[in-house]
């Protein structure tokens, strides 16, 4: 039977006298029972919980996408909540130096952008700069842990976005990721991964009978993040991604499309694993609340091996279809438009607004790819089919 690294982690692990620890958690860090890893280590003799370290949308997960975080306070237990997406991004040393091991947990989607990972890397690097532990407690890579896609990180195009230089959609479980940056910074702490059991990749998601707890408000389910290393480009234009409906990631549009014109130069484009439809949509956040928007619906059953392709093909359909259209959009404090942020370069950027093809973008842009695929299997942990 599948098990997650947190049930094997409490299963497994003898120690002789108690832990001081702290928990890198979100909703997302529970047992099959939804019992979550804080109110676990509470509970448990073997550790002494000293405060808890939360990622971007919070400890519960819901606060709303790119808004920080400010501190807290777990009322039950009367254990500081600290956050790492507000200020300060990497705990400071003092909050480190005191423990005799950091725990991580957290459901990741194996993509760049999803910024669990780049906390990861702060508080794999706080650790070392302290020397103390870390555990990394495993779960399944959603995508499948087998296809890597899309581009590399330029180093010009570094964010919390881009904060790991790693392809787009790297095919590594969290601790698979945790000992790759583990080994290629040569880090002096101790990392331990405690692995999913009875796991393999490729394996669906939903053929784990295991609950599907929701990572952030905009990934309701595993079919979202199917679509999610593709469609988020359009997070970096001024078209929705549909974040605010029903279908996030899968839903694009705006108020000015004409869904049937996109759709008609889309879906020659299209692979036989992805679908698309015309549809409507008033999103209740994000871009365009309250305003109907019209585009198109995309999705597939189960992990495929072109979801960033497919969504540079949307944007090129959609920037053939209706010229001038298309803009992309600039952030605060941020040197170039967003979308560079999120692909990790600006050739994909560049080609759209070429006019070049899809998949001469995408072969254009992932220099480095396919090394970097290769690189990563000395650090797998499970079979790859």
């Amino acid at each position: 039977m599948f098990k997650p690294g947190i049930e094997f982690f409490f299963e497994s692990i003898q120690i002789s006298a108690p832990l001081r620890v702290a928990a890198v958690t979100n909703f997302t860090g529970r047992d099959r029972h939804g019992r979550n890893l804080v109110n676990l280590l509470a509970e448990d003799r073997r550790f002494e919980l000293k405060r808890i370290f939360t990622p971007e949308h919070g400890f519960t997960s819901d606060a709303p996408d790119g808004e920080h975080v400010t501190n807290s306070r777990e009322s039950d237990l009367g254990i500081d909540i600290i956050s790492l997406y507000g200020p300060n991004k990497k705990p400071a040393h003092e909050l480190i130096k005191d423990l005799d091991l950091l725990i991580y947990d957290i459901q990741d989607l194996g993509v760049r952008f999803y910024t669990y990972i780049s906390t990861l890397r702060n508080i794999m690097d706080a650790a070392d700069e302290a020397g103390t532990a870390v555990a990394v407690l495993d779960r399944p890579d959603i995508m499948g842990g087998k296809t890597v896609e899309g581009p590399m990180l330029q180093a010009e195009f570094t964010s919390f976005v881009g904060h790991l230089p790693i392809a787009l959609r790297y095919g590594l479980t969290p601790g698979e990721l945790a000992k790759w940056w583990h080994n290629k910074n040569s880090m002096r702490n101790q990392l331990s991964v405690f692995c999913c059991q009875d796991y393999r990749c490729p394996t669906e998601f939903e053929k784990l009978d295991f609950p599907w707890f929701k990572p952030s408000p905009s990934m309701p389910n595993p079919a979202t993040a199917l679509m999610y290393p593709g469609t988020c480009l359009f997070e970096g234009t001024n078209i929705s991604e549909g974040r605010g409906s029903a279908y996030p990631f899968r839903n694009l549009g705006a108020p000015f499309i004409d869904a049937e014109l996109w759709l008609e130069c889309l879906k020659p484009l299209l692979s036989e694993q992805v679908t698309a439809e015309v549809t409507n949509f008033t999103p209740t956040f994000s871009k365009f609340t309250g305003e109907k928007c019209f585009g198109v619906r995309i999705a597939c059953e189960r992990p495929i091996e072109d979801s960033v392709y497919t969504g540079v093909a949307a944007l090129w359909a959609l920037m053939q279809s209706h010229p001038g259209m298309v803009e992309f959009t600039d952030r605060p404090s941020l040197e170039h438009p967003f979308i560079d942020y999120l692909a990790g370069t600006d050739q994909i950027r560049k080609g759209l607004l070429a006019g070049e093809k899809p998949d001469e973008i995408i072969q254009k842009s992932c220099a480095g790819t396919s090394e970097f695929a290769h690189e990563r299997e000395r650090f797998f942990l499970y079979p790859r089919e």
